[in-house]
């Protein structure tokens, strides 16, 4: 991927809810007598799709820049009530967990398409969730401030920080950063100690829209018109995004919408289209505030220009 200054989003995809405590026990559970532990809420709240060895994958949603920024794990002491003296827990990032995923994975795959084989049934897709392989995240591509981090007396949660840098990395790779509780200063650690975040990019830009515009032919009695049509805008690169042009993805007429610096953006035929001659064609702008396209472009048909004037709104 081009190195560019440029947004990206790191894709994280639900919605961290940390509650109470949520250690594993069955429904008749004496919470009075609940022994004093550490735990990650959010590998509580993971969801069920969860390894063998107490680690949960975990995906969110965060946009960042070309910048560090940070990716904050809580840690908490999961207990009737505070302690009376401060508690320091040591974190790592293990990324021998990585390899011994991927080879379970691997055996799994193997294991079920022979069994798909013998039974003559489709065999199993290697991108399902439960095949997927994962590459740890670079070592440039983050910097952890402190491994430890210290809940103080009275209190029962602290903060541990990894800075995530998006332009190490790149698009359409599955990256893993597991951050684990390796020591709590002598009290148990819980079941929940380990969370596995699983790490993309996209663009700032990419998402699903509505656009209205207009496009104007040298015979203006056949003009059309267009209203929250659906859109998807797709990730070429921190600054570019591919989308359909005008009405006229049926025809697989599609253009690039590249972002400049000062919000301006150049519009050109994506790679591919159907009309190589799509064009800006006057003020063409992006919106932060509003993640709003403003665009006037052209394409050249065989009478003439047709003039498109649109507005792309992210959702």
């Amino acid at each position: 991927m081009k190195r560019r200054s440029t947004k990206f989003y790191l894709i994280l995809v639900a919605v961290i809810s940390i509650l109470a405590s949520c250690s594993k026990t069955d429904d008749n559970y004496n919470y009075k007598n609940m022994p004093t532990s550490i735990e990650l809420p959010v590998a509580a709240h993971a969801g069920p799709a969860m390894f063998d060895n107490g680690g949960f994958k975990f995906i969110i949603e965060k946009s960042i820049n070309s910048a560090p920024q940070p990716l904050v794990t809580t840690v908490l002491l999961s207990a009737t009530k505070p302690l009376s003296k401060d508690v320091t827990v040591t974190l790592n990032v293990d990324n021998g967990a990585i390899a011994a995923l991927n080879a379970t994975h691997k055996t799994l795959y193997t294991k079920d398409s022979l069994a798909a084989v013998k039974a003559n049934t489709d065999v199993p897709a290697a991108t399902d969730f439960k095949y997927e392989i994962y590459q740890p995240l670079p070592t440039d591509a983050y910097s952890i401030p402190s491994t430890k981090v210290t809940i103080p007396a009275g209190q029962t949660t602290a903060d541990h920080t990894v800075n995530i840098i998006t332009d190490k990395l790149t698009l359409g790779v599955k990256y893993m950063l597991p951050v684990a509780i390796a020591d709590a200063q002598g009290e148990k650690i819980n079941y929940y100690s380990t969370v596995y975040y699983l790490v993309s990019i996209k663009s700032e830009y990419e998402g699903e829209a509505k656009a209205s515009g207009s496009i104007a032919f040298p015979d203006p009695s056949i003009n059309r018109s267009w209203t929250d049509r659906a859109k998807t805008l797709t990730t070429v690169n921190g600054n570019i995004i591919r989308v359909e042009a005008a009405d006229l993805g049926g025809s697989n007429y599609y253009m690039w919408l590249i972002v400049n610096p000062d919000n301006s953006v150049t519009v050109i035929s994506a790679p591919g289209s159907a009309n190589p001659s799509i064009q800006s064609n006057g003020s063409c702008t992006f919106d932060p505030a509003t993640r709003t396209f403003s665009l006037n472009y052209k394409y050249v048909g065989g009478t003439g220009d047709r003039r498109i004037t649109e507005i792309i709104k992210l959702n």
